[in-house]
């Protein structure tokens, strides 16, 4: 299917994930939260050290649920700041602007990618490490 095709089908969906929520579960050992359930995805544990920056960057195709492991972090979308606690989580839309980073202490988060996941697919827009308009290597 042609980028532009996956674009417009993907702009179409108010929710890649179907209507599901994490649901947390409460066990007698501790908790359970259930980010995604029966569907296709990409997951990433993204670890950010203090005093570091992501770049700002969007995607044309893709959506990305960033679900906070660690209070810490704070997230920037389409210019305005978030300070999320652990377990937040936040929908970032195709073509929304976005990027986060540590103050004081390293935070983790994980990154759940909805739509085909392409490196080619991030468009920087702004980068503290001189990465400005270059494509995403792995």
């Amino acid at each position: 299917m042609p980028r532009s095709d996956q674009a417009t089908i993907l702009k179409l969906m108010s929710d890649p994930r179907e209507g599901q929520t994490t649901i947390q579960s409460n066990r007698p050992w501790g908790d359970i939260h259930m980010v995604v359930r029966n569907q296709k995805c990409s997951v990433d544990l993204t670890e950010v050290k203090p005093g570091e920056r992501a770049s700002l960057h969007s995607h044309a195709i893709r959506y990305e649920l960033f679900h906070f492991l660690d209070d810490g972090g704070i997230l920037e979308i389409d210019g305005q700041l978030f300070y999320p606690k652990a377990h937040e989580e936040f929908l970032i839309k195709p073509e929304q602007k976005h990027r986060f980073w540590a103050e004081k202490s390293i935070f983790r988060m994980l990154v759940i990618s909805f739509g085909q996941w392409k490196a080619e697919d991030q468009i920087r827009h702004e980068d503290d490490y001189g990465r400005k308009g270059e494509t995403l290597t792995l």
